[in-house]
């Protein structure tokens, strides 16, 4: 079997490319797979690194968004040399259509669109490919019931949770205490903590917000890049919270980070499920964040969805006590892998959903 992943926004420091990157070195295991993944974007050497290590081929194609006819055109003649058996384009709306219309012009017999989120930055265009889309689509996936939903409406879809290697992200009392000292944190301070691409729908500058306000012992590391991250430092530096406010750049050591975090704290605009969420409740975080966020985010029953005003989010902020994390990561960690929030199974799940496709 030859299955391509795509990930339709950028193969880069995000949930979807996790998702892509932990499935193929899963199903690039099995000895009757052949995986390949195909990104829209020059992809971070790192990543290229980790696909690379677990025979995974990968296929660079730039120029979605500004050439999506000569994108189109190149995903065309990929598909068409390669014979795929599974092209798994991953987004989050129906211009997903472009990537399942080059499969069905180069015969590709399973062509699966997996939603991850509930929402689109791109309304107008979602709207006008409604019908080509359910025109090309022939397997419907999606992270959870409210992205299937909101993609697929009350079409038969199949869920395939956003699963993570658990004992990874499990809570290091080394790493806490090493990070934090290369931070510059104290032991009296209470490290807030954010990972994410740095855009509109992440909502980092919403942070600075609730910072402002809270006492000097409140402090905030930021992980990750993206367009918006120059905007969010230029009013890190006109509020005056340089002192208090670290911005690491993406990092290959995001669970070492977890580790130093006091609260996990996430004000996003729209998520479906956030793999983020997955992997700090697995070491044992509190977790603060918008309401405007899936509430079957909440796997351990432990998480504090909060409206996005920064009064409310200072007050949830001070109010929250921190919990002996050794334990609190074991608790969870246990509580995910009950509910299938384990990467293996994820990927044996996706496996067998193929294999029973290309049987028909």
């Amino acid at each position: 079997m030859r299955v391509l992943l795509v990930n339709s926004t950028g193969l880069a420091d995000n949930g979807i490319s996790t998702f892509i990157i932990n499935n193929a070195k899963l199903l690039a295991n099995k000895p009757d797979v052949k995986v390949a993944v195909l990104a829209p974007n020059k992809v971070d050497e790192g990543i290229k690194e980790k696909l690379t290590e677990s025979n995974v081929q990968l296929f660079e194609i730039p120029d979605r968004n500004s050439h999506p006819v000569k994108y189109f055109n190149q995903m065309l003649r990929v598909l068409r040399h390669e014979k795929f058996d599974v092209v798994h384009v991953n987004g989050s709306s129906n211009i997903m259509s472009i990537e399942l219309a080059a499969a069905f012009f180069a015969g590709v017999k399973i062509r699966a669109a997996h939603s991850h989120n509930t929402v689109t930055e791109h309304q107008r265009i979602h709207n006008l490919l409604r019908i080509p889309f359910n025109m090309f689509v022939n397997m419907k996936i999606a992270c959870n019931e409210a992205s299937g939903k909101w993609l697929f409406g009350n079409k038969p879809f199949t869920v395939i949770d956003n699963g993570i290697f658990l004992d990874d992200y499990r809570y290091n009392q080394i790493n806490h205490d090493n990070i934090r000292k290369q931070l510059g944190v104290k032991s009296k301070d209470v490290l807030l903590g954010h990972v994410g691409y740095f855009n509109e729908q992440k909502n980092q500058a919403f942070l600075l917000d609730v910072l402002k306000d809270l006492p000097e012992k409140y402090k905030l590391v930021m992980i990750g890049a993206g367009h918006d991250f120059e905007e969010v430092k230029a009013k890190t530096k006109k509020l005056g919270l340089t002192h208090r406010v670290t911005f690491t750049g993406s990092v290959n050591n995001v669970p070492d980070y977890l580790s130093a975090i006091d609260i996990f704290v996430l004000p996003s605009r729209f998520e479906g499920q956030p793999f983020v969420v997955v992997e700090a409740s697995a070491n044992g975080l509190p977790i603060i964040l918008s309401d405007k966020i899936s509430r079957e985010s909440d796997l351990t029953g432990k998480l504090e969805f909060v409206p996005l005003d920064p009064k409310a989010w200072g007050e949830a902020i001070q109010k929250t006590e921190l919990p002996s994390r050794d334990s609190e990561s074991d608790d969870n960690i246990k509580r995910l892998a009950a509910k299938g929030y384990d990467a293996v199974k994820n990927a044996d799940d996706l496996y067998n959903l193929y294999v029973e496709k290309l049987r028909r």
